[in-house]
């Protein structure tokens, strides 16, 4: 499904979309919505992709994902029972028919994508048709009957960012959620960590010093070139982080604004919990299922990885919701996002490793992340830029 990147995969495809208005409307949707004006190339591009059903495939097979999905939902019926809900970029549906199985009184299923006809299909054959009305359309240009209770999305893409569709529900949060609506997932944190993955290095780098005898040594500046050059997506372990996390974003999906994506940099100073070489940076997220009424969950000290990490374990011992894609964690379809070095920079135990970070929308594509790494240790000092298309 994924393009070869590396290890096999790459910052690409395998998220949701929505695709634009070419066919004829779906059930619920409006003339305004099918006249809609003709959306950007990238757009259309973006939409497309989720027409195809490896993409919802690889998505509804992730258990870690599609069963936190269901337990938030699960978790807070009392919210959903007897109400409206908006499913924003539906796909199959899955999360609607989640919804109105757990009593909800109407769901509006947008989807963009041609991926909206067989969403009619499955609301039909689950015998939903009175409370599902599957809408085709983006968002930004559907027009429903009622203000919602609850919205629901599974925005998030590789790295959390990449893709943007957090603006979609943003702006469906401030068109129709009443006040003290559900907005699932709640809250969303972005996270980072220097790494070490010297397997990583030699099968790709040094594999190059001696291949079935030959030495093809001239390959190794191209081999580090190709490794380092755009983030690469894959799996590591908990034993391959060097420092606690550390935050570089965290939103709360009732008050952030969407203008606030357009540049996010955050500074970093974390310490080494070994002797080992860093070959990069590792990036992961967790959202949050929170009611909409919960205090706790706007502290700013939450920023602070050790109270992010208790609060984890907090939230778990409590049977809130809460999923996670950290490399500690069960694996995901998203993996962890690594950003590698050219070279790697050898780290004592709690040295001191410092710098910033920079993410920003592509302004070719803002569905793209353009992303500036600064990082400084022990005398040495890295700049680097990355693009995630």
């Amino acid at each position: 499904m994924l393009p070869s990147h590396l290890n096999g995969h790459c910052a690409l495809a395998r998220r949701r979309p929505r695709l634009a208005a070419a066919s004829q409307p779906a059930t619920g949707e409006s003339e305004e919505a099918a006249a809609a004006a003709p959306l950007a190339e990238h757009d259309r591009i973006y939409f497309q992709s989720y027409s195809h059903i490896g993409i919802h495939e690889a998505m509804i097979k992730d258990r870690v994902r599609t069963d936190a999905y269901l337990s938030a939902i699960m978790h807070h019926q009392k919210f959903i029972e007897g109400k409206v809900v908006m499913d924003v970029g539906c796909g199959t549906g899955i999360l609607s028919v989640f919804c109105a199985r757990a009593g909800a009184k109407r769901v509006y299923a947008v989807e963009a994508s041609e991926m909206a006809t067989q969403a009619s299909e499955i609301v039909k054959a689950n015998n939903l048709n009175d409370k599902v009305v599957v809408i085709h359309g983006r968002v930004e240009d559907v027009e429903v009957d009622d203000k919602v209770d609850v919205i629901i999305s599974e925005w998030m893409g590789y790295m959390l960012l990449y893709e943007s569709m957090l603006p979609s529900v943003l702006f469906a949060r401030d068109k129709w959620l009443k006040p003290g609506g559900l907005i699932l997932p709640s809250h969303a944190t972005l996270f980072m960590a220097p790494i070490t993955n010297s397997e990583r290095y030699e099968g790709s780098v040094d594999f190059w010093s001696d291949v079935y005898g030959i030495n093809m040594s001239a390959l190794v500046p191209l081999a580090k070139k190709f490794t380092s050059e755009e983030p690469s997506i894959e799996i590591i372990g908990g034993e391959n982080v060097l420092s606690w996390p550390f935050v570089v974003k965290h939103i709360d999906c009732y008050t952030f604004k969407a203008e606030e994506l357009k540049s996010i940099t955050t500074k970093y100073k974390v310490s080494s919990m070994m002797l080992a070489p860093i070959h990069g940076f590792g990036f992961w997220f967790e959202v949050e299922f929170n009611g909409p009424s919960d205090p706790s969950d706007n502290s700013p000290s939450d920023l602070n990885p050790l109270n992010i990490i208790h609060k984890k374990r907090r939230l778990r011992s409590d049977d809130a919701v809460l999923l996670s894609t950290a490399p500690e964690d069960e694996p995901t379809h998203w993996h962890q996002t690594i950003l590698y070095f050219l070279d790697p920079i050898e780290v004592k135990q709690d040295q001191i490793i410092e710098g910033s970070v920079t993410v920003s929308q592509s302004e070719e594509n803002p569905r793209f992340l353009n992303i500036q790494l600064d990082c400084s240790t022990g005398g040495q000092t890295l700049v680097k830029t990355y693009a995630m298309r």
